[in-house]
């Protein structure tokens, strides 16, 4: 582990070896890993953004139980109350693991303001149960910043908020070596009847803001039924999308040729 105090005056040599003591949480859906280059790695951040059902909670989830499931300590950051134990350990006993053991390294958190949310990256330092944490969520990122700094008028305020509290996220992921899960809200843009004539089209809150701390970007769109379409994002990509179809089934988001678990609605 980097000790905070030295990473102000970290040599080139210091930060490759930090680099090589990185470690890679499986999602337990091998197109998504593959999307991720081997799947959600420690020292950086995840954007997983889509609309309601896409199965952006439901991933979170799942690495969650899959991070447990290698003896790792999570920490889940629950600002839509959307956490529910019960699936976590559905979706570990469909995983041939045991759901007392996986849920009893999975700490939760209700954060329902900014300041709740901005004080659980001080919290993972200073509390001995979450401090040697690997893998954090946040579910969701941007749904606190966007009620307390609501409208046009407020959205420098809003913005600055969450860039102090993403570059807060960044540090921690670094220093502590965590991998972070943030999970986003969607909106709509565009239309038929615009100048151009362009489609309709979601665009993840928090936009640009968010994506100066990411390393890459997940875009999950229900494309009918169970199924699930995945598009890679890349902040690294220089504009290349890459893409994988995915089911959400009782076992979790698995490949759509996977026999795990029955497809759900």
């Amino acid at each position: 582990m980097i000790h905070e105090t030295d990473i102000l005056q970290m040599s080139m040599g210091d930060a490759y070896r930090a680099s090589m003591q990185r470690h890679v949480f499986r999602s337990g859906c091998s197109s998504i890993d593959s999307l991720l280059g081997g799947g959600f790695s420690t020292q950086e951040l995840v954007e997983l953004y889509g609309a309601s059902r896409s199965g952006k909670t439901q991933l979170a989830f799942q690495t969650a139980v899959m991070a447990a499931g290698e003896g790792a300590r999570v920490t889940f950051i629950d600002t839509e109350s959307t956490f529910r134990p019960e699936r976590l350990a559905m979706i570990a006993e469909a995983r041939g693991l045991v759901p007392e053991e996986v849920l009893r390294l999975i700490f939760w958190k209700r954060a329902t303001t900014v300041a709740e949310q901005i004080s659980t990256v001080r919290e993972l330092e200073e509390d001995q149960r979450i401090a040697a944490s690997r893998l954090m969520v946040v579910d969701t990122v941007g749904k606190n910043f966007a009620l307390e700094y609501e409208g046009q008028k407020r959205m420098l305020e809003r913005q600055s908020r969450l860039v102090v509290y993403l570059n807060a996220l960044a540090r921690d992921a670094y220093v502590h070596n965590r991998a972070v899960v943030l999970t986003s809200r969607v909106a709509s843009v565009g239309g038929h009847h615009d100048e151009g004539g362009r489609e309709r089209r979601e665009v993840d809150i928090g936009g640009n803001t968010l994506r100066r701390f990411v390393h890459s970007v997940l875009h999950l769109q229900r494309s009918g039924g169970s199924r699930i379409a995945v598009a890679l994002e890349g902040v690294l990509l220089e504009g290349e999308t890459r893409t994988a179809g995915c089911r959400v089934t009782d076992a979790g988001v698995v490949d759509s040729d996977s026999l795990i678990g029955r497809m759900t609605d």
